[in-house]
């Protein structure tokens, strides 16, 4: 960007005067101009063209690059510029190089080629990876969940196993170089950089260039992870050492600190050699009292006292993983579907929502070596059991359990007999009071012919004697009239109190009527 003196507009590099005042533009002076990296974009021996830069060390540098015989993404470990003439440097970069070609680990990382160019740059080429430095991953999230700092060690502790077995010892064990790699859909993968300081165990006695690179009173490490034998310098250092660095990083893992800190590289190393640490669960009281047992253990000052190598600690690490039912990466038998619905609840929207410390406690319950896997509904018997059996004070005296049976009270069957003896007799009047009013009707019928008939009979004795035929007619014809006139405005009424009386009083009118025509 150019600006202009006298306004101070800034303009493009196109620009050579300002429009307004044609003043000559002048670059900005307060944007320092950026080194560029003379190694970006250079090749070395026609393979490898460095890309971008990655970060760099105390050693060398690392970049981007692409292997461009075979059009791969690699990274190149360059050696620093001011170590190209020293003859030391130089050799330690190449016991980088060939303890990790030496190290052929999943869980380290793998070195595909190591060179020279011709102007003198040392490089190894190595695997990309793509993720964060544990350093990285502290910084923001510390402290972790038991169970992912777990995974994370248990991850690292393969790769440091290996090299104890091929007779290596890291001795620089330090968060900045554990690399977690993460790719999409698989879970994290833990990588162990940086064996620049690497010692082979063999070559501290038969080796002269090894004494040469490692002086009397040179600390070789970070004293934050050292373990106290390394830090005092005294007696060959085993296994072990390295075993003491893992507790320290599960240490930061679990309590977002290390147990030892100071204003100078010295101070610490002193309470690296004399003080305890201070117990993980003070500082964050949710860690499992077995987990902490294993870290301290493994923060022991003696090397006999810890585990012997990565692979001891590992072996113990796992069995208290198992114990607490921590999920990690080496778990061949994944919980089935049974077993988290069982941990978990439905949400609303279709979607199980998984306790993962419930889970966690029906895997510790059924991964027992001594006992047969249980199911879901026997481990949570056997949690709710041992909750019940830790909550129980010896204050409190337990009382058994008292087995009352329960039947139907005799009262219910009784009640019920007044109600159907009276709901029989309400049938029986209802029937008997139909078949009276039926009878009844059957004997007015007949009445009223006989008395139709009746007429006709005397009409015909009238053949003889004329004269009192008309006399009977005029009495029995104007009789039934005003009795259908008396009864209409009376049942005109009842009809209204019909609908609003119950079907018992309808019932009971009837049979009122039935009588009153008799």
């Amino acid at each position: 960007m150019l600006q202009c003196p006298r306004c101070g507009r800034q303009f493009s590099d196109s620009a050579l005067t300002c429009p307004d005042d044609l003043t000559a533009l002048q670059a900005d002076a307060t944007i320092p101009d950026v080194p560029v990296d003379p190694l970006i974009g250079r090749v070395f021996e026609g393979k490898y063209r460095l890309d971008q830069r990655l970060g760099g060390g105390g050693m060398g540098t690392v970049y981007r690059a692409t292997h461009l015989l075979i059009d791969r993404q690699v990274a190149i470990k360059v050696l620093s510029q001011r170590f190209v003439g020293d003859q030391t440097a130089r050799h330690r970069f190449r016991r980088e190089a060939r303890a990790a070609g030496r190290m052929q680990h999943p869980n380290a990382v793998t070195v595909t080629d190591f060179g020279t160019t011709d102007d003198g740059w040392l490089y190894i080429v190595m695997e990309l990876l793509e993720g964060q430095t544990l350093r990285n991953l502290l910084m923001r999230e510390a402290p972790l969940d038991p169970a992912r700092a777990v995974s994370f060690t248990l991850q690292a502790c393969l790769a440091v196993g290996a090299a104890h077995e091929a007779g290596l010892i890291h001795r620089d064990l330090k968060p900045p170089n554990i690399f977690i790699e993460q790719r999409p859909n698989l879970p994290a993968v833990v990588k162990v950089l940086d064996f620049g300081v690497a010692k082979f165990a063999v070559e501290e006695y038969e080796d002269e260039d090894f004494k040469t690179l490692t002086q009397v009173g040179t600390i070789i490490g970070t004293p934050r992870y050292m373990s106290p034998e390394q830090c005092s310098g005294v007696g060959a250092l085993t296994p072990a050492s390295d075993v003491y660095s893992l507790g320290i990083m599960l240490y930061e893992m679990l309590t977002g600190a290390v147990p030892f800190t100071g204003e100078t590289a010295l101070a610490i190393a002193l309470k690296q050699v004399s003080e305890p640490p201070r117990p993980p669960r003070e500082i964050v009281s949710s860690i499992p009292v077995e987990l902490e047992t294993l870290v301290l253990h493994a923060l022991e000052k003696n090397p006999r006292d810890r585990p012997a190598n990565a692979n001891d600690f590992r072996s113990e690490l796992h069995a208290t993983a198992e114990l607490l039912g921590f999920e990690h990466a080496e778990n061949v038998i994944a919980p089935t579907m049974e077993e988290l619905r069982f941990a978990g609840t439905e949400s609303p929207s279709g979607r199980l929502v998984i306790d993962l410390a419930r889970l966690r406690q029906v895997q510790a319950a059924s991964s027992a070596d001594n006992q047969p896997k249980l199911t879901p509904a026997a481990s949570l018997a056997a949690i709710t059991s041992s909750v019940i059996a830790s909550a129980t004070n010896a204050d409190h005296p337990e009382f058994q359990r008292v087995q009352v049976p329960i039947t139907k009270p005799a009262s219910n069957g009784s009640s019920s007999k007044p109600s159907m003896i009276i709901s029989l007799i309400l049938i029986g009047l209802v029937g008997g009071a139909g078949l009276f009013a039926l009878a009844n009707r059957l004997r007015g019928g007949s009445s009223s012919n006989a008395n139709t008939n009746q007429p006709v009979s005397m009409s015909g004795d009238a053949g003889q004697t004329p004269s009192p035929a008309p006399s009977p007619t005029p009495t029995p014809t104007p009789a039934p009239p005003p009795r259908s006139e008396n009864r209409k405005p009376k049942e005109e009424p009842k009809k209204d109190k019909k609908e609003k009386e119950s079907k018992t009083d309808s019932i009971l009118n009837k049979v009122k009527r039935i009588f009153g025509k008799k």
